[in-house]
């Protein structure tokens, strides 16, 4: 008996903290003289109930349709969950010099961020688009940047367009953290990687292959790969790079046609960066 009374104790515990954990409910008694208390203030997603602690019927109208409780008997409750936020007077349908206020406060603001372009080439730029969930427009946003190694800095500033939408371009020249800011209301981090760009060329025999980047190459290799007939890539040199992070290199290819490229393993990359691949190169010996 002892250990029935102590698990429903705790069960009564549990819903207790749940029930405190969720949305709250606020009651207005109606009476004979009118709704107590004549004004609540609750948040969007509250409850808030009215009971007829009278006699007689009474109903609950909102001034402007927003919500209406039908027919409430002595005794009887209804309850309206407020979803939009904003100030709702009301009125008692039985008894239209009863009156009362509802007002319902938004949640707090908050804002989402995402990039078009998760990976950029070095050079390149790409778009950061959000949106603020109060949809309000010409509203401040803006926008933190933390490049790899350094320090957090404040980098754009924009405002809202008419769905509390924004865009901000940015080009990061080194893997990059981005994070919006809207009133006291931070974005979700949004990281957005570089890849060195590879460039590669020839003239006749002669092949040219060019890493940049924030740093330097010179020692660092790039892995040249040939497209095989199942359209897969395989390696079949290295070429390593000169204190200009370039290199140049022959070639002794099969006849025929061959599609070539470079690639920068990310462990070649350097700290920062990841894989970078260069154009694709349409080769014909003869």
């Amino acid at each position: 008996m002892k250990r029935l009374l102590t698990l429903t104790l705790a069960l009564a515990a549990a819903l207790t903290v749940a029930a405190a954990t969720g949305a709250a409910t606020t009651t207005v008694q109606i009476t004979k003289n009118g709704f107590t208390p004549g004004s609540v203030t609750v948040a969007a997603g509250d409850t808030v109930t009215w009971h007829n602690a009278d006699t007689k019927t009474h109903q609950v109208v909102a001034d402007n349709g927003a919500f209406a409780s039908p027919a409430l008997a002595a005794g009887a409750s209804w309850s309206y969950t407020a979803g939009k936020s904003g100030t709702f007077t009301y009125r008692d349908a039985y008894a239209t010099t009863h009156k009362g206020t509802l007002k319902v406060n938004a949640p707090p603001a908050t804002l989402s961020l995402g990039a078009s372009l998760p990976t950029v080439i070095y050079g390149s730029s790409t778009q950061l688009n959000g949106q603020v969930s109060n949809q309000l427009s010409n509203q401040p946003v803006t926008l933190s940047a933390q490049a790899y190694g350094k320090s957090i800095q404040s980098v754009q500033s924009t405002t809202t367009q008419s769905t509390g939408t924004f865009i901000f371009g940015v080009t990061p020249t080194i893997s990059t953290t981005y994070t919006a800011r809207y009133a006291t209301a931070n974005s979700n981090p949004v990281t957005v990687n570089v890849a060195p760009r590879v460039g590669f060329g020839h003239s006749g025999t002669l092949y040219i292959a060019k890493v940049t980047s924030d740093i330097g190459y010179g020692g660092h290799f790039v892995v040249l790969q040939r497209r095989n007939l199942a359209g897969g890539w395989y390696s079949f040199k290295r070429v390593y790079l000169g204190d200009s992070s370039r290199a140049t290199f022959r070639l002794n290819l099969p006849k025929g046609h061959s599609l070539l490229r470079l690639v920068l393993p990310t462990g070649q990359a350097g700290l920062g960066y990841v894989q970078g691949v260069s154009r694709l190169m349409p080769v014909v010996k003869k």
